[in-house]
């Protein structure tokens, strides 16, 4: 195959690592021998990123991430119009909706067409309604007949997919969710004073961070019921809490509710996320499901300590005890119990050579050398 064009497909450029890994991933992989091009719905934070960004882009009007049959249907014959205009030679498709739909249309075109799908993380998950979480795994097998290669960003997902028979192994490939490798030494022109200063926060201030979205999967209340409990304790301490999310309302009211006004703020999704890990004592998440988040590759690049629950992926870069601490999932208590323990301990351990998987560059090269691999 000596020119390669690829159709990337996501359902909406979310502020997410997925949504960043895409964007860099068309940007970054558009020379020869490959072309690239981006296909998403419209109305994402990363919008105006995109037109920047990426030559080939093209907002799919119907497409959004709720379920709605007619808006979905629609969805479908837009993207199988736009896949037949621009006769791909690979589709390479991300996240749920995108994943099912964008698949479903490049399959139907006929024209030996190479299907990839990327898993960020599965719908299902342990302690999930029966129904659904069989439901899903279905439909992951049978979309699976379909696609001719599933990268994983992490090794559990893809044990769990091998487990489960929703792929196999010579469909199977490993290939991390990259993050620009940065150190607090490498922030130019940082002023640790004025961004203190523009959060509103006084300086020796203990900082727990947590990049995360305010949705269901990120459970933002058991953030907000682990501050309650460290705060009674070290007053001292504020929680920064990004993103952007159908429970900011329901987040905000239990804030209130336990009097964490003036020690958790809710600040919105952020694009200075390096500065604010260059200011954090902690990096924290409470995930009840999850796929690898780039965000704590990101934290522990910049050696920040993580705590974090112990779902998906995250035991694959968080080591318990060295450089974070691992958390039963949905056990609150034992997060703010964590919380505190990161917060005096001293001797955490950082070691690059562990997260060299996770360097962007890394990804890139990995991504490029599957595509060369499809045409052989």
């Amino acid at each position: 195959m000596a020119n390669i064009k690829i159709a990337f497909i996501i359902t909406k450029l979310e502020l997410g690592g997925a949504q960043k890994s895409v964007l860099y991933s068309v940007k970054n992989l558009n020379k020869p021998p490959i072309r690239t091009y981006l296909l998403c719905g419209k109305g994402g934070y990363l919008d105006k990123q995109a037109k920047k960004d990426i030559k080939n882009l093209f907002f799919i009007p119907a497409l959004q991430r709720d379920i709605s049959p007619l808006k979905d249907l629609k969805a479908f014959w837009q993207i199988r119009k736009r896949l037949k205009n621009l006769n791909p030679d690979i589709v390479h498709t991300n996240s749920s909706k995108a994943g099912i739909l964008g698949r479903i249309a490049a399959f139907t075109l006929g024209r030996k067409i190479k299907i990839i799908h990327t898993v960020h993380g599965f719908a299902f998950y342990d302690g999930q309604q029966r129904f659904k979480r069989t439901f899903y795994i279905f439909l992951e097998k049978l979309l699976a007949k379909i696609t001719d290669k599933m990268i994983f960003v992490s090794r559990e997902d893809m044990d769990n997919a091998l487990r489960l028979k929703i792929t196999r192994a010579a469909q199977a490939v490993l290939i991390r969710a990259g993050v620009e490798v940065k150190t607090k030494q490498s922030l130019k022109h940082f002023d640790r004073t004025a961004k203190l200063k523009s959060l509103g926060i006084k300086e020796n201030t203990k900082i727990i961070l947590s990049l995360a979205n305010l949705k269901p999967q990120k459970n933002p209340f058991d953030m907000v019921k682990a501050a309650s409990i460290v705060c009674k304790k070290q007053p001292n301490t504020v929680y920064l809490y990004t993103g952007a999310g159908p429970l900011k309302q329901k987040t905000l009211k239990l804030i209130g509710k336990n009097k964490l006004k003036n020690n958790f703020k809710l600040i919105g999704p952020r694009q200075d996320i390096y500065e604010l890990l260059a200011l954090a004592d902690v990096f924290t998440l409470s995930s009840l499901w999850e796929g690898l988040p780039m965000a704590l590759a990101e934290a522990l690049f910049m050696q920040v300590p993580a705590v974090c629950y112990n779902s998906g992926g995250i035991k694959e870069i968080l080591q318990d005890g060295k450089n974070g601490f691992l958390t039963p999932r949905g056990n609150y208590k034992a997060l703010a119990a964590n919380h505190l323990k990161a917060l005096s301990k001293k001797d955490f351990v950082f070691n690059n050579e562990d997260l060299e998987d996770f360097d962007i560059k890394t990804m890139i090269k990995r991504q490029k050398e599957l595509y060369l691999s499809l045409g052989d």
